[in-house]
C-alpha cells in the first residue's frame, strides 16, 4: 500500500503514542532528576522537552511557524510524568487531526523554525512535522536509556525489552 508522506505522519504519530506512554510511565517517579552526566539533561527535563515538542505539532500545522525559544504553551515543566504524558498525548493526537484535515498543498507549504526571532530552518510543513517527530522518537530512545539506571525496567517499545517478556 502506497501512503503519502501526510498520511504516513499521521499513522505514525498515532502508532508511536503509546509507547512514549510506555517509556514515560516506566521512569521510578523518586528519581526523576537523575541524569547520566552533568551536561545532560536530567529524566524529568527530558519528558518536560518532549511533551512540550509534541504540544507544538498542532500550532505550527496551523501556522508555518514555531519560535523554539518561545513555543507557544512555553516549556511546561509538569508536576508529574502523568500529567506530562497526558500533555503529550493531546499535542500528538491534535497534531494528528490537524495534518489529516490538511490539503495537500498546505502539507507541502512553507514552514519556519524560529530560535528567538532569528529563522534556525525552513521546510514544508510536512517536512518539520515528520522531522520534529524523529527528533521526539530520539529523544525516548535517549530516555529509555535512563530507565535501568534510574532503577526502572525498560518497557518494551518495539517488541519485549531484557526487562519486560510483552
Amino acid at each position: 500500500m502506497n501512503m503519502s508522506d501526510k498520511e504516513f505522519f499521521v499513522k505514525t504519530i498515532a502508532d508511536e503514542a503509546p509507547r512514549f506512554d510506555r517509556v514515560i510511565k516506566a521512569l521510578p517517579a523518586d528519581n526523576l532528576e537523575w541524569r547520566p552526566h552533568e551536561r545532560s539533561k536530567s529524566a524529568q527535563e527530558m519528558v518536560d522537552t518532549m511533551a512540550g515538542e509534541a504540544l507544538t505539532f498542532p500550532v505550527f500545522l496551523k501556522t508555518g511557524t514555531i519560535d523554539m525559544a518561545a513555543p507557544p504553551e512555553g516549556w511546561p515543566k509538569f508536576a508529574s510524568t502523568s500529567d506530562a504524558v497526558t500533555a503529550m498525548n493531546r499535542g500528538l493526537a491534535e497534531g494528528g487531526v490537524v495534518a489529516a484535515g490538511m490539503s495537500d498543498a498546505d502539507w507541502a507549504s512553507e514552514s519556519k523554525m524560529m530560535m528567538g526571532g532569528n529563522e534556525v530552518w525552513k521546510t514544508t510543513k510536512g517536512g518539520m512535522a515528520l522531522s520534529l517527530l524523529l527528533d521526539l522518537i530520539h529523544h525516548r530512545g535517549q530516555l529509555s536509556t535512563y530507565i535501568r539506571p534510574m532503577g526502572g525496567k525498560v518497557p518494551s517499545i518495539y517488541g519485549p525489552s531484557a526487562d519486560s517478556n510483552e
